[in-house]
């Protein structure tokens, strides 16, 4: 039986971090292929997402483009979405 609930517990773990997305939120893949981000200065910015992370703390997000360059905001001042 102690074999058995180890089994479960081991291929939780695989299927739980085998992911297929840019981002995990909550074990649920959600997967953005771009995003938009207004600056405060009116400016907006818009790429092609590498990945991106939501802080679990606050309301704010890091966005990394495949560019390279990386932006942290608010939620409030990116638009996710896949085009």
């Amino acid at each position: 039986m102690r074999k058995f609930v180890l089994y479960c517990l081991s291929l939780f773990v695989i299927v739980s971090l085998s992911g297929c997305g840019n981002k995990d939120v909550f074990s649920s893949e959600y997967t953005f292929d771009s995003a938009q981000i207004r600056m405060p200065n009116g400016d907006l910015i818009e790429g092609e997402v590498d990945k991106w992370a939501h802080d679990s703390d606050n309301d704010n997000i890091r966005v990394t483009f495949k560019n390279g360059k990386s932006y942290y905001t608010s939620s409030s001042n990116v638009v996710l979405y896949n085009k």
